[in-house]
């Protein structure tokens, strides 16, 4: 083998060794998003130069108070290897939880930033960190939301997953009462349906807890089932169901209804 050769092929090893190795991630109905259809996200980003949109429609029933319901609408981009953005916004209208008012509203605007650190292998979990700043938009709101969420996913056996999130959520504008800071932990399941004879289908649950939002509150216990299915190529669609069950304070607990579909460009 010549000299130039032989320097080109170790070259090409060398470059196949550094490059940094992104996780592949499409639209399908095994990669979880916050909303689409439960709360909890997992540790994949959005693939390098890969686009998606996601739709939900939301369906809730307060404790004591009038329904309502809500759109939410997210666009997500990869810009990045192992990184993406979202921009979403939720208009709503009628009852909710944690308001006495049934007014339309576009409850925030939010743009958020996601990075995966790596891959999950042997026993270490695949490890995500992920920052929103919500600015308040609704009748009567002002100041902004800020949010940091940690998450680790972590096989366990063959096919079933968890997902571990852990928010620390600080709002900078809040009335007498009520609280400024707000922590979350949130135990998410995921395991494929069917599998290995198809795999179209992913099951999900979820298992959280937060302070309410007045001070002399309680604690809000929220539970969740969902299913996503594979209708297309880049095609998902999500149904879920959710409870927040409030054990004291003035929020009330909710029923939450979810159907959503995401798509990927």
């Amino acid at each position: 083998m010549s000299r130039s050769l032989k320097t080109c092929t170790l070259l090409s090893v060398g470059l196949i060794l550094l490059s940094p190795i992104a996780p592949s991630r499409a639209v399908d109905h095994n990669n979880l998003d916050e909303g689409f259809p439960l709360s909890f996200d997992d540790a994949e980003s959005l693939a390098y130069g890969e686009q998606a949109l996601e739709l939900s429609t939301i369906l809730s029933i307060p404790e004591n108070r009038t329904f309502g319901a809500a759109l939410e609408l997210e666009y997500m981009y990869g810009f990045a290897l192992n990184s993406h953005l979202r921009v979403g916004v939720e208009p709503r209208i009628g009852g909710r939880a944690d308001s006495t008012s049934t007014a339309f509203e576009v409850d925030n605007i939010s743009v958020g930033v996601f990075h995966n650190f790596n891959r999950e292998y042997d026993n270490v979990p695949a490890f995500a960190l992920r920052g929103d700043v919500a600015v308040a938009t609704g009748v009567d709101s002002e100041g902004v939301d800020l949010r940091l969420r940690g998450i680790a996913s972590k096989m366990i056996g063959q096919y079933d997953r968890l997902h571990l999130n852990l928010d620390l959520n600080l709002t900078t504008a809040t009335e007498s009462g009520d609280r400024s800071f707000l922590p979350q932990i949130i135990l998410g399941y995921s395991r494929p349906l069917g599998y290995p004879e198809r795999f179209d289908q992913t099951f999900l649950a979820e298992l959280g807890i937060k302070p309410t939002k007045d001070i002399g509150g309680g604690a809000v216990i929220v539970t969740g089932i969902g299913l996503r299915q594979q209708v297309a190529y880049q095609g998902v669609f999500d149904v879920g169901i959710q409870g927040h069950i409030v054990t004291s304070g003035e929020e009330k607990s909710e029923l939450r209804l979810i159907a959503g579909y995401s798509i990927g460009f």
